[in-house]
């Protein structure tokens, strides 16, 4: 029996210590909206007054998200190569289900939830961990094959395109945004032709959200926002300019923890999608700075691991899930800083949302699957070099 190498234990301090800080930052960004809910109707209205509401049940999620990242650990990496039909036609599906008449998929205008009991998951979060061990499988299969045009370029790239249409049709833009660039990444680096993949995906992505803006009023109206906020402060600029004020009141060391101004239901979303604004207001430059490097050493780490392994399958995984946290990561604190414009993806392992947690933990756990072989064919280098 062959015996499997430790995890790489920086990563899972690193994990950790993002949890850790993410609910916290949940408690102070959700507790007055949970507990307004009483006596407001700005407040949260199925939440009963209850201020720990949102971190109880985010807690619930780390649970889960911990039993789905150890086991995903202790299972090896192959095993995701060997059943990455069955796991992308399951995500595939689910993308499928939630868009069929008369099932009770929606929440905040977007049909891509299925409810199991008390919970929600989210169907697109699940696709994205789907596509990225199809990916990694089908090119890592076709070798040198996968350069060429029709037999190896084409079939994943129709495959991503369906996975992006199906997701942009909940409607999920952002989610479908990540989705491809993710799948873009693993594309160039498993060796595709830069100008045919150049060719074939941004044409049609570009009329794509040519169509989105100019078909779904309120695209058009986050793009008018995005370029002047200030000129419909109290419309469709609101979100960001709260935004802005919660980061200019935080200044060089913030307000402390807790004694932000923001989140008394002036910023929209502050325990999800403008959690990143409430780090910025009550821990300052300072603080938001160790945050962001710590996020970098995670992803330092998660690239770490995929230049170390020997297998081409388990590179591309592991390029896949760091691109696909990196990547979310920047679109939500671009949205939240005025870089881009606002999209609506929660901030990895930090903002409130059980299905996206739930999908970076086990990410993380295929990440650190991978490194348990890759420190296993260390230990067997060092053992016979030191050996006569």
């Amino acid at each position: 029996m062959k015996t499997r190498g430790v995890p790489d234990f920086l990563l899972l301090f690193l994990t950790a210590l993002l949890i850790g800080f993410g609910i916290t930052m949940v408690l102070s960004s959700s507790s007055i909206f949970a507990y307004a809910g009483e006596f407001t109707s700005r407040g949260c209205q199925y939440c009963g007054g209850d201020e720990l509401y949102f971190v109880k049940k985010q807690l619930t999620w780390v649970g889960i998200g911990a039993v789905g990242m150890l086991t995903a650990m202790n299972i090896p990496y192959s095993f995701y190569k060997r059943h990455f039909l069955l796991i992308s036609l399951i995500s595939f599906l689910l993308l499928v289900v939630v868009l069929l008449p008369g099932l009770d998929t929606e929440v905040n205008g977007s049909r891509s939830w299925i409810k199991l009991g008390p919970a929600s998951l989210q169907t697109s979060e699940i696709a994205k961990l789907g596509l990225i061990i199809y990916l990694a499988a089908i090119i890592s299969k076709k070798g040198e094959q996968f350069r060429q045009f029709k037999t190896g370029l084409i079939p994943p790239l129709v495959m991503t395109g369906l996975f992006f249409l199906l997701i942009a049709l909940q409607p999920d833009l952002g989610t479908a945004v990540i989705l491809m660039g993710t799948a873009g990444v693993m594309m160039i680096c498993g060796g595709a032709n830069i100008k045919h993949l150049f060719l074939l995906t941004f044409p049609p992505f570009a009329l794509f959200l040519l169509s989105y803006i100019t078909l779904k009023p309120h695209a058009e109206q986050r793009i008018q926002s995005f370029l002047d906020p200030w000129s419909a402060p109290l419309e469709g600029g609101w979100q960001l300019s709260q935004s802005y004020y919660a980061l200019a009141r935080g200044g060089l060391s913030g307000t402390g923890f807790g004694q932000g101004i923001q989140k008394y239901l002036y910023l929209p979303e502050a325990h999800t999608d403008f959690i990143f604004a409430v780090i910025g207001e009550e821990l300052g430059f300072i603080g938001t700075t160790i945050f962001l490097l710590v996020y970098l050493s995670f992803l330092l780490r998660g690239l770490y691991i995929c230049l170390k392994s020997k297998d081409t399958f388990a590179k591309l995984t592991a390029i896949g899930i760091v691109t696909m946290i990196g990547l979310q990561a920047l679109i939500n604190m671009g949205g939240a800083t005025g870089s881009i414009p606002i999209t609506g993806v929660p901030l990895p392992f930090i903002s409130y949302g059980g299905s996206s947690l739930l999908v970076c933990m086990v990410g993380t756990g295929i990440l650190l699957s991978i490194s348990r072989e890759v420190n296993r064919q260390k230990t067997l280098e060092l053992l016979q070099a030191r050996s006569p």
